[in-house]
């Protein structure tokens, strides 16, 4: 019976995507399929909160781990499983025969990502990786548009599947060093067996496939492709969710080099190679951001500047950069998920959203305006927003490690990124509308975008509680 309540979230993600694998065989309605989704994403989210105490191990010892860091980000992973649900109201952008099993490959890839952040044995991690990914291939190519969900899922997949082979490559590198797959007999044994490079190369291969859902260099490639030819409800899970649980695991798999009694052996290879991996990501996905004409690949190249971002938290190796990156996913999932929901409502009949697309539209809908300014705002990094505070916790924690030309790096590509922003803040601000017509939103989208620009205000006008919570996440990890 503990070990039930311990798995209670994934039990809970289980019997709901049962339920609605059931929908399609039944020959359920879309509107009693996405009554079915809400009301699971709602009970998925609430036992992610009230398991949020809960620590200890439900299976053999060293598997799978459930203490405050898992259950945090199990419980983000569930509001955004939530939040995608609600604007899939009606994903005109979907093949409309597939409605009824969107939800279904949602709810399965969000409990793979679950599985993900409690595993901490190396197949459970691997099996757990691909129940997250293998729906998300299948619902990309789901898009009404045949052409564009072809491309788009051939190039997710075959990439995704190339950084899944390379990460199970370096996982049998660690598995060759220590003699074992768990992450606690990894722990024990890293004094022995951090000066040997073999160690630092597996760990390196091994990070590729959460490296891959980060989208960060070098392989970021599938984002703008896949980010502009899939449906708008699915790019706004990959953006928020599925970016919350690769940084997860990116700091459960960094967590095992530490503490680094060994630093000066092979220490620093790796934080250089994270380091440069962070400065090409930032510039490339900015400056390529610059030309784009589409506001979906726009962000695409955005996220990818983002995850260079975060990989300066990461690659400090210290509690406080793990603590910074973690706050930042939860900062950029919220950033992510308010610039999304305008363009799943503006683009709610169009299978592209060019930046023009956004002309006017304070004129046609000021509340969505003013959600589109604060998410970008955020991105950019521009106080009361939490991009601000994230990005000057991750600063500091570069700084700790004396790392202050990384930083200035940073800042010089954040100065860049505000160009190609505020041209999309000019469209719905200071351009003509192409069409008078008011944009209509609907009593709960209204109050989903209030309630998400309401969190990026409080999170970074009063960090504090956040914080609290990504340094507790830290600690449990780190412990």
């Amino acid at each position: 019976m503990a070990d039930a309540l311990l798995f209670a979230p994934e039990i809970a993600c289980l019997l709901a995507g049962l339920a609605l694998f059931f929908c399609p065989v039944f020959e359920a309605s879309y509107r009693t399929t996405w009554g079915l989704a809400l009301f699971a994403a709602l009970v998925i989210t609430a036992t992610c909160i009230w398991s949020l105490p809960l620590e200890g191990e439900p299976f053999a010892p060293g598997i799978y781990r459930v203490d405050f860091f898992s259950q945090l980000l199990k419980a983000v992973l569930a509001l955004g499983f939530l939040l995608v649900v609600i604007l899939s109201r009606t994903p005109q952008t979907l093949e409309r025969s597939s409605w009824v099993e969107f939800p279904m490959f949602l709810l399965f890839s969000t409990l793979g990502m679950m599985m993900m952040i409690s595993a901490t044995e190396l197949l459970t991690l691997y099996v757990s990786m691909e129940l997250a990914a293998y729906p998300i291939y299948i619902a990309v190519a789901l898009h009404r548009n045949q052409q564009l969900a072809g491309e788009g899922a051939t190039k997710y997949m075959v990439q995704g599947m190339a950084a899944s082979a390379i990460s199970l490559y370096g996982m049998s590198f660690l598995f060759g060093v220590f003699g074992s797959t768990y992450f606690g007999d990894i722990a024990l044994r890293f004094d022995a067996v951090s000066g040997q490079p073999i160690f630092w190369f597996g760990l390196l291969l091994a990070l590729a496939g959460f490296l891959f859902k980060l989208s960060a260099f070098p392989f970021h490639f599938w984002a703008p492709d896949t980010y502009q030819s899939a449906s708008h409800p699915l790019v706004t899970f990959i953006a928020t969710a599925s970016k919350v649980a690769a940084i997860a695991l990116l700091c459960r798999l960094i967590s095992l080099a530490m503490p680094f009694d060994a630093w000066d052996a092979q220490g620093p290879a790796i934080q250089s190679a994270l380091m440069w991996m962070s400065i090409v990501a930032m510039t490339l996905g900015n400056l390529a951001a610059l030309a784009q004409k589409d506001l979906k690949r726009l962000l695409g190249y955005s996220a990818v500047a983002h995850a260079g971002y975060t990989l300066i938290g990461v690659q400090t190796f210290s509690t406080l950069g793990l603590s910074a990156a973690l706050f930042y996913a939860l900062a950029y999932f919220a950033m992510s998920f308010i610039c999304f929901l305008v363009v799943c409502v503006v683009g709610r009949d169009e299978d592209q959203v060019p930046i023009a697309s956004m002309a006017g539209l304070y004129q046609r809908s000021p509340l969505l305006a003013l959600t589109l300014l604060l998410g970008l705002f955020g991105l950019i990094g521009l106080p009361p927003t939490v991009g601000f505070t994230g990005k000057w916790f991750l600063f500091s924690a570069a700084l700790e490690r004396g790392q202050f030309y990384l930083v200035l790096v940073a800042a010089i590509n954040s100065a860049v990124a505000l160009y190609y922003y505020l041209l999309v803040i000019r469209q719905a601000y200071m351009e003509e509308p192409s069409s008078n017509a008011p944009l209509q939103v609907g009593p709960l989208l209204r109050a989903t975008a209030v309630a998400t620009m309401a969190l990026t205000l409080i999170m970074g006008t009063f960090p504090d509680y956040f914080w609290d919570m990504a340094e507790r996440a830290a600690a449990a990890l780190v412990g």
